[in-house]
Parts: C-alpha cells; sequence; structure tokens
C-alpha cells in the first residue's frame, strides 16, 4: 500500500484496533524504507559535493548543495524528508488512537 492510500484509510474515525494495528505496521514499514532510501541518497549527495568542490574549476560548497538540490536525486531527498516527518507524526497518532481504544 502507498503512502497516500494509508493516509486516506487513516482519516477514517471509526476504525479498529486492529485496524490501528495494521495500519501502525504498515506505516512503520514505509518509515523504515523512506530512511533507507534517504540514506543512500545522502550517500550520493556526498559523493557529489566531493566532486563539485574538488573538481578543476571549484565552486563553493553553498554553490554546489544548491546544484545537488537542483537534481532529480536532490529533490528526491527533500520529498522524502518531509514525507518522514509527515510518517513519523503519523505513527505517532495511530499509536495514540490505539491506546484510547485500549483503556
Amino acid at each position: 500500500m502507498t503512502l497516500s492510500e494509508l493516509l486516506v484509510k487513516i482519516k477514517e474515525k471509526s476504525l479498529s484496533q486492529e485496524q490501528l494495528e495494521s495500519y501502525g505496521d504498515e506505516m512503520s514499514a514505509l518509515f523504515s524504507q523512506m530512511q533507507l532510501e534517504m540514506a543512500d541518497l545522502e550517500k550520493e549527495e556526498a559523493l557529489f559535493l566531493d566532486h563539485c568542490v574538488g573538481a578543476e574549476d571549484k565552486i563553493s560548497v553553498a554553490e554546489s548543495k544548491i546544484k545537488w538540490k537542483a537534481t532529480p536525486k536532490g529533490q528526491r531527498l527533500i520529498v522524502l524528508k518531509r514525507y518522514s516527518v509527515a510518517t513519523k507524526e503519523m505513527i505517532n497518532s495511530l499509536k495514540s488512537r490505539t491506546f484510547r481504544l485500549i483503556k
């Protein structure tokens, strides 16, 4: 299930404890995948910056970072960082809703 599909299902107010726990597990799995992809992209970013700063026509680190962010992989990293923050908040919300049902 995709993140957007999960977000739609999670919005439903009358989910059972079992559904909340299941969606929480799925969100946690997606969060883990995002973190792994972000790690790979951050490694690529480091190599990109090293290449730019170490090139013959040296450019500043700031300019290199701007160039990285303009690449498709840099754009993907930006999106993943925001998605991971939102996903973490949704996981916390699911936990809170689950605990309310238990009480």
